[in-house]
C-alpha cells in the first residue's frame, strides 16, 4: 500500500505481482476512487490485440493517409490503469 501511494504521488508506474486473490485489482480501483481520475482496466489473454489497450484505428484518419488511434477511454488517456494477467498475454 505504501508503494502504491508513493507511485501515485510521484506520478510513476507500479507493477503489482502476487498470487490470485491478493486484492491487486481492488487496490487500483480504490486508488482511482481516491484520485478521481479516469480509470482503465483490462484482462489480457494470449488473444489480446493492441486495439484493446490503445484504442481502435481511426477509419477517417486512414482515409486521409494518417495513422491515428481513437484513444478516449483507453490506456493512453487513463490516470489509473490496471492490466491483469500481463505475463500470460
Amino acid at each position: 500500500v505504501r508503494l502504491l501511494l508513493l507511485a501515485a504521488l510521484c506520478g510513476e508506474h507500479l507493477l503489482l505481482l502476487g498470487p490470485p486473490g491478493t486484492a491487486k485489482s481492488e487496490l487500483s480501483r480504490r486508488l482511482n476512487a481516491l484520485v478521481g481520475g479516469t480509470y482503465f482496466e483490462r484482462l489480457l489473454t494470449r488473444f489480446s490485440v493492441p486495439e484493446e489497450l490503445f484504442g481502435p484505428l481511426s477509419m477517417r484518419g486512414l482515409e486521409n493517409d494518417e495513422y491515428v488511434r481513437q484513444t478516449d477511454g483507453y490506456l493512453p488517456t487513463a490516470e489509473v490503469a490496471f492490466i491483469d494477467e500481463i505475463f500470460k498475454a
